[in-house]
């Protein structure tokens, strides 16, 4: 009967030995959060004892007890049975660690354009093990709730909004602090700018120089001429002009799957490298001691200013426009050059086609000099030539010989009988002329 009697005093013991849960039950609680120990005592109603770290730290009538956790505490409870306090409960230990914070992050990083897709992403670091839901809030009110998805993606459509996040334990329900909060500002689609180098006085066979400026980082470039895609990847273009007339290039910024504007078209205007050309005065054939003058001339679209070198023969004798010759020699002799060289530039003109002097060895006086003796013998012979000829026909006339034709004037009277033997003659006074013989 005894033995009895202790079984069922063991088993009512057992019966009533309290056990204590908490919720949420997990290993870790953030500080801060809100926690509720349960204790479960079969057939007691209340009063409820509640020991923090085997000191006293609460009572009530009901069987849990919510706290807000500061740091980790060990916690029991009993209760009491007919004025017979029950055993202990099991010991719970809340192991509290600091609530981890939300990173809000954005992509991409820096200005964001109209039209332009953005990436948040939100991150609970250094708990990468533990599984989370993800809150999203825009101007402080929630817009997506416990989402799985911790990247949201989207095209703005206003500017100056605030988005924050929050990350949400999935097996307790535990929450992490807010993020940091991220004002997306939305601007105007971009245009870049295009600037070219040289700006002026290109030439075919020059290399131009153009870049692809825009405000902001993370950008790639595209290039276009003429309207045709040349380039990318790079905001600097080097190109080599070979044709003469107008070239076009435009660029644009991409960044990501994002572009920009086009740039405003820069046309670039090819000209055709000068050939001056060489005139000479008088002539190119000289004599000795005359003064020569070769002009070189650079037609030019532009009327650049030249700077000017003359060459005789290969050699450098001259850097005027003009190379003018006082006195020419024949050492002057020889075929003449000229080309010219921006003054404000780098461009050099062709060479223009030579031109040779030709000196003679006679001085122009002799020469002239020369002429006028041959001019005044020449004069002379004349004179000569007509004295002699006056003074032969003077002879001639004197001295005439029985060839010479006489001619003389006969007047005929009219007579009242006609002869047979007389010659005929007309009544009226007539001259006749008739041809008579000298016989000497």
């Amino acid at each position: 009967i005894l033995l009895i009697s202790l079984i069922r005093v063991g088993q009512a013991q057992a019966v009533f030995i309290p056990v204590l849960s908490v919720k949420p039950n997990s290993p870790q609680i953030f500080r801060g959060e809100t926690v509720t120990l349960a204790c479960r005592i079969t057939r007691l109603s209340g009063p409820y004892y509640w020991y923090e770290d085997h000191y006293y730290s609460h009572s009530s009538a009901e069987s849990y007890y919510t706290i807000k956790v500061g740091q980790s505490h060990k916690y029991r409870c009993f209760g009491f049975i007919t004025r017979r306090s029950t055993p202990w409960s099991n010991e719970v230990t809340l192991s509290v660690i600091e609530r981890p914070k939300a990173v809000l992050t954005l992509q991409p990083d820096g200005q964001i354009f109209s039209g332009q897709e953005v990436t948040f992403t939100c991150e609970i670091r250094g708990h990468a093990d533990t599984e989370w839901t993800y809150n999203w809030y825009k101007d402080g009110d929630q817009i997506f709730y416990t989402v799985e998805n911790s990247k949201h993606s989207f095209t703005p459509a206003e500017s100056l909004t605030k988005y924050t996040c929050s990350g949400r334990r999935r097996n307790d329900s535990q929450t992490s602090e807010t993020s940091n909060t991220v004002t997306l500002t939305v601007s105007e689609k971009p245009k870049p700018t295009v600037r070219v180098n040289p700006q002026s006085s290109v030439y075919t066979g020059d290399r131009v120089t153009l870049n692809c400026n825009l405000l902001s980082n993370g950008w790639t470039f595209l290039w276009y001429k003429d309207r045709v895609q040349v380039a990318e990847d790079t905001d600097t273009l080097h190109d080599t002009v070979s044709n003469a007339g107008e070239t076009v290039y435009q660029c644009k910024a991409r960044r990501g799957n994002y572009d920009s504007e086009l740039s405003d078209t820069v046309t670039v205007t090819v000209r055709v490298l000068p050939k001056p050309v060489v005139s000479i005065n008088p002539d190119e054939q000289v004599y000795r001691g005359e003064t020569v003058t070769l002009r070189c001339d650079i037609q030019d679209e532009e009327d650049s200013d030249w700077i000017y070198s003359w060459n005789k023969d290969g050699s450098g004798v001259s850097s005027e426009q003009e190379y003018r010759i006082s006195s020419a020699e024949t050492s002057h002799a020889g075929k003449y050059t000229c080309r010219g060289k921006e003054r404000r530039g780098s461009h050099s003109s062709h060479t223009s086609d030579a031109v040779t002097l030709t000196v003679s060895g006679f001085t122009y006086n002799t020469v002239i000099v020369f002429v006028a003796v041959g001019l005044s013998l020449a004069f002379l012979n004349i004179i000569l030539l007509l004295i002699v000829r006056w003074w032969h026909k003077s002879n001639k006339d004197d001295d005439a010989g029985p060839s010479d034709v006489i001619y003389t004037e006969l007047e005929f009277k009219p007579q009242k009988k006609a002869q047979k033997d007389q010659v005929k003659a007309s009544v009226e006074s007539e001259t006749v002329y008739s041809q008579l013989k000298q016989n000497t």
